[in-house]
């Protein structure tokens, strides 16, 4: 019984989220292998648990999980379990790999209780339950909040080159991809301090001017609404809620957020929560720590001359 961790690394950028999924993997069995789609890095610094470390090239026209899926999959089928972060990429691969092996696959795994019961919220996270697997190959989409990351117990591993022998969806065509731009603010999955705004900043100049700055401020990252990234105000990966992010800071901060079933979903298991809007009867202090009611547009300028 061994575990293969798939990860996607863009640019010279490590793979996030190696740290948890290997955590996760050490529930299952002593060792793992990671496998990196992407990148060109001789050596990777992993997790003692990691056994070995495979690289596969992958150009821009593979990028689709179509054309990802069928090469994969021949190479998953040494493994009792796969596993992957609940992320976009993951979300869209993982199950397209199971569809070619034709076995189902286990969503948002936040414990792995044995190496075939896992347990997963339902309901929006409302509620939690046990699932069990018959599956030969058991494949796991892990939201990395949910495992401890060790980034200090680790080791240097050679990266093996490994060809797949992926093939191009010819239904999809490559156009471009968006450049990588490296902000003053971490990723969502990594901030131990997330500033999220909604709607109710008005524009996207509000948004960035209050919410980013206290988030710069706080050595934290920027999150937003699906109201807010509707209205133009953020960028979708950015989006905090059941159809975006998933996400359990240390401190999450809800600047102008009422606090929607989708949204609270996304960021309920944060430790402590700070709320800031003008209605007291906002659902979203019944999950708040601390609030405060009033005018964000003062209270926020305040904040930030204070810190």
């Amino acid at each position: 019984m061994k575990s293969l961790i798939i990860l996607r690394q863009l640019g010279d950028a490590l793979p996030l989220g190696l740290t948890e999924l290997a955590s996760a993997a050490a529930k299952i069995a002593p060792v793992c292998d990671v496998l990196v789609l992407g990148g060109n890095t001789p050596e990777l610094s992993v997790p003692n648990n990691v056994e070995q470390v495979f690289q596969a090239a992958v150009s821009d026209n593979y990028l689709a999980a179509s054309s990802l899926a069928k090469g994969l999959s021949g190479f998953c089928r040494n493994y009792s379990h796969v596993l992957m972060a609940a992320d976009s990429f993951g979300k869209d691969l993982l199950p397209r790999i199971g569809g070619v092996l034709d076995i189902a696959q286990f969503s948002e795994i936040i414990e792995i209780i044995s190496p075939r019961i896992f347990k997963r919220p339902i309901y929006a996270g409302n509620a939690l339950v046990e699932v069990e697997s018959l599956e030969e190959i058991n494949l796991l989409t892990i939201r990395t909040q949910a495992f401890s990351s060790n980034a200090s117990n680790t080791k240097m591993l050679a990266a093996q080159a490994l060809e797949l022998g992926f093939a191009i969806d010819e239904q999809i065509e490559f156009i471009e991809q968006n450049q990588l731009v490296v902000g003053d603010v971490p990723p969502l999955a990594q901030a131990k301090v997330i500033v999220s705004g909604g709607r109710s900043l008005g524009s996207a100049e509000n948004f960035n001017h209050l919410i980013h700055q206290l988030a710069v401020k706080f050595g934290g990252a920027v999150g937003a609404t699906r109201a807010a990234v509707e209205a133009g105000y953020a960028t979708n990966d950015i989006q905090v809620g059941q159809t975006g992010q998933i996400v359990a800071p240390q401190l999450y901060i809800a600047v102008g957020i009422s606090g929607a079933v989708q949204h609270i979903a996304g960021m309920k298991d944060s430790k402590i929560v700070v709320a800031i809007n003008s209605d007291e009867n906002a659902q979203i202090f019944e999950y708040a720590d601390y609030g405060v009611v009033g005018d964000l547009f003062e209270i926020v300028p305040q904040l930030l001359e204070k810190l």
